[in-house]
């Protein structure tokens, strides 16, 4: 039974590293949306003096053949620039993480041009009676906007007008404090005839195969590289429950259509998600264009314009980090996007533990050791009842060496015999896995935090040690963290099975090689773990008679 245990053990380890290689899918202040009180979400209204901006384009003019131009917005945590070709967004360049450690390390994009056809964020207009063509020319009311502390809050006013009589308007709010986005959007019916038409805002991205089953967002890099552990590329809320989908999952499409709650794509370490004002009548579709590209759609209700009316809806943007702090500020329950799994419960804990370390230590290393201290003091008791079972245990070896001469024809009457000696003694068999087992799901639940943590994410140690969310370069603290092992094993008292006193011995050299490639903090906790182990193990030796 007990090597059964240890084997175990060690093959749940091996399939983690396996699972993860091979198929895992691996604070600022919030501004609630205020829609305009004239504007119903959703709804016509009589058109109250709409007239075409000074500078949209005249009625009657070719606008699909004009030349865009760029508009930048700057913030103290992203610029942003938008392309009037279709008010789409071209660049949103996140200023506090960058690509790599080092020199030539570059800031992130979270919304490069991945696909040939143009930008990856903008809006479309389909099931409509009038001509609108995603390139279409808007105009805008300022060419740069510039956000700090003299103007926390900002604005662009993108504005087309139609042959036909028809005025759509994008405003888009931005913060000069937060990754957020405030998109109002205003269809409205200056002409004489009947206009209908359903708006689409379209994310449309190329998905990275090679990284994994379903790869990282193409068009929001910086996981870390392709041999990092990978995500699905969408995902959703829709009836508080989180679906993160495979790009290799869909055959063409997939449709949400109620109580959507929010949609978008992600990687490991970023979000770019669109929450709408109003679930009602929002679709969210996620469909395959090619093996290597995909579109995420949403939508509101169809617009039904009479003469002299208008549509409005409404939607908030997220475009930053996977940061639980960050998402949950914001709302909307975008904090689920951060997903650590079956060891959630676990896992969001400890990540706040670190994070609350990291304010006075000012190290996310040190932080992890002082975890480290924590977890042995709370598991210090069954651990220390776990090594006197054990020395109990080789008190008997004697006994139980007369029981397997005695009954070395009878397995049967052996086990029965032996389990009455364990109990006779007050021992448990089992008392050499505990120390292992219990902290398994401590393991599994940092191991997640560590890898989905963008916290962690390029945060140095001390020496060698740059990214304790890589693994180490040099391979050293794995190294230590497999000596360290065999000493524990060389002083933990055994039961005088040949069979098991080899595994014991087997297993520092097994978890050293599947350590070589594991997050340097995750090593850096389980050396620590470790040493403290043998700490109380000399203790217990010295204090035991």
């Amino acid at each position: 039974m007990e090597k059964r245990a240890l084997l175990a053990v060690i093959i749940s380890l091996i399939i983690l590293v396996f699972y993860q290689q091979f198929f895992a899918p691996s604070a600022p202040e919030t501004v609630k949306e205020k829609p305009t009180p004239e504007k119903a979400q959703g709804k016509t209204q009589p058109v109250e003096k709409v007239t075409p901006s000074s500078t949209a384009v005249p009625p009657g003019e070719t606008i699909t053949t004009q030349a865009g131009k760029d508009i930048i917005v700057d913030t103290p945590l992203y610029t942003a620039i938008f392309d009037t070709r279709g008010a789409r967004l071209k660049n949103w360049e996140v200023k506090k993480y960058a690509d790599k450690i080092g020199q030539g390390a570059k800031t992130i994009d979270l919304a490069t041009e991945t696909l040939s056809k143009g930008y990856p964020f903008g809006l479309e207009i389909t099931e409509a009676n009038f001509p609108f063509s995603p390139d279409s020319v808007f105009q805008v009311n300022v060419d740069t906007l510039k956000l700090g502390p003299r103007q926390s809050k900002g604005e662009l006013l993108f504005t087309w007008n139609s042959p036909e009589g028809l005025q759509v308007s994008q405003q888009i709010i931005f913060y000069a404090d937060s990754y957020r986005m405030d998109l109002n959007l205003q269809m409205a019916n200056l002409s004489s005839r009947p206009l209908e038409g359903r708006p689409v805002f379209v994310w449309s991205g190329k998905i990275d195969t090679a990284s994994g089953s379903g790869g990282v967002m193409g068009c929001i890099p910086g996981s870390g590289g392709s041999s990092g552990p990978a995500v699905p590329p969408f995902t959703a809320l829709v009836k508080k429950e989180l679906h993160e989908v495979e790009l290799n999952d869909l055959k063409d499409e997939k449709r949400f259509s109620q109580d959507v709650q929010w949609g978008g794509f992600q990687n490991i370490y970023f979000l770019a998600a669109l929450i709408p004002q109003k679930s009602e009548g929002t679709e969210l579709i996620m469909k395959k264009v090619s093996e290597t590209a995909a579109d995420l759609r949403m939508g509101g209700p169809k617009a039904s314009l009479p003469p002299q009316t208008q549509f409005t809806q409404s939607y908030a943007m997220y475009l930053g980090p996977k940061d639980l702090d960050i998402l949950k500020s914001f709302g909307s329950d975008l904090d689920r996007a951060l997903d650590f799994g079956w060891f959630d419960v676990v896992a969001k804990p400890m990540r706040y533990v670190m994070k609350f370390f990291y304010k006075y230590t000012g190290n996310y290393g040190l932080a992890i050791i002082l975890l480290t201290i924590i977890i042995k003091i709370l598991f210090w008791y069954p651990t220390h009842i776990s090594y006197k079972s054990m020395k109990e245990m080789k008190k008997l070896q004697p006994e139980m060496a007369k029981l397997k001469e005695k009954f070395r024809d009878d397995k049967e009457k052996l086990n029965k015999e032996m389990m009455d000696l364990y109990r006779r003694y007050k021992v448990n068999p089992m008392s050499g896995c505990l120390p292992i087992a219990i902290q398994m799901p401590i393991f599994f639940a940092l191991y997640k935090v560590l890898l989905y943590s963008i916290e962690i994410r390029h945060a140095p140690f001390y020496w060698w040690i740059q990214d304790l969310s890589a693994h180490d370069p040099y391979y050293i603290s794995p190294i230590l963290m497999g000596v360290s092992m065999f000493i524990q094993q060389w002083m933990t008292p055994t039961t005088g099975d040949p069979t098991q006193a080899k595994m014991m011995l087997i297993m520092p050299v097994v978890f050293t090689f599947m350590f070589l490639s594991f997050p340097t903090g995750l090593v850096i906790y389980w050396l620590f773990n470790n040493l403290l182990s043998i700490g109380q193990q000399i203790y217990i030796n010295k204090h035991s008679k």
